[in-house]
């Protein structure tokens, strides 16, 4: 049993990191593009008030 469970603690540990590692990035990249989002909006407000920033 015990050689079961060490053979497939390694694959787990690298699918564990490699899975932490794609959120982090999917994250990170929802992150920019609500930031992006956010001042294409308030560029197009103030082009319709009028005013420039």
């Amino acid at each position: 049993m015990f050689e079961i469970v060490s053979a497939l603690v390694p694959p787990v540990v690298v699918g564990g990191a490699f899975i932490t590692g794609v959120v982090h990035l999917m994250r990170s990249e929802r992150r920019a593009r609500a930031a992006e989002s956010q001042e294409r909006t308030r560029e197009s407000s103030a082009q319709e008030d009028g005013t420039v920033s």
